[in-house]
């Protein structure tokens, strides 16, 4: 996640959202005064970069700051989209992992062991499916204590130029930075449509309802 006291904003970042994009492009404004690490370096740290907002409300209350006085923006993407992106990206990993002879710290090596056992023995359909099941919806990341979404304003990564623009001009950047598009993932011509089942279609529009009912998303599978 990130937080600017001077601009008085925090962003969620929900997992495969253009989330280092917007890291990026806001971090060289030297505007950001808290960037949660992507990797859970210590049970300590109290924002972590994809921290949900339950969790973010007790870290501002640990540190006295009054949340209602920050403006709380976060990126949702088309939930097909996102599961795939998820299993893409894995797909580039396990590559990397077999691939290098460099030696990887604790963090890395947990993440290689997961990634392996994600992908050991099992077909691009059973894969998808693990990772349906174990990634939160979008939801979650944006519902305080109480179960309640309380985002200020939520974009869509499929219009997120245009958002990021209507966030800078809220929270009070005058001059908004490009929007630097990172974290690529590689393709390896795996087709989403060869891959999504009847099932896994029916079992995504059920987990993501409210995502999908609150900004239209259907299942052309318009994004790459």
């Amino acid at each position: 996640m990130l937080i600017s006291h001077k601009h008085k904003f925090l962003i969620i970042n929900i997992q495969k959202t253009g989330t280092k994009s917007l890291r990026k492009s806001l971090g060289n404004l030297n505007v950001i005064d808290v960037i949660g690490p992507p990797l859970p370096i210590s049970s300590k740290i109290k924002f972590r970069h994809h921290s949900p907002m339950n969790e973010v409300v007790e870290g501002f209350k640990e540190e006295g700051w009054d949340i209602n006085r920050y403006f709380k923006f976060s990126v949702v993407r088309n939930p097909w989209d996102r599961y795939f992106s998820f299993f893409t990206y894995y797909k580039t990993k396990l590559k990397i992992y077999q691939e290098t002879k460099e030696p990887l710290n604790d963090n890395r090596q947990k993440q290689k062991k997961n990634t392996l056992d994600l992908f050991n023995g099992k077909t691009d359909l059973q894969i998808l499916t693990s990772i349906i099941e174990k990634y939160p919806q979008q939801q979650k990341y944006l519902i305080d204590i109480n179960g309640d979404v309380v985002m200020d304003k939520i974009g869509q990564l499929e219009n997120i130029s245009n958002d990021f623009n209507e966030f800078c001009e809220a929270v009070g950047i005058t001059q908004t930075p490009k929007l630097l598009h990172e974290n690529k993932s590689v393709n390896q011509r795996i087709i989403k449509e060869e891959l999504y089942t009847e099932e896994l279609i029916d079992m995504v529009a059920e987990k993501e309802k409210w995502v999908i009912d609150k900004f239209g998303y259907d299942i052309d599978f318009l994004q790459a």
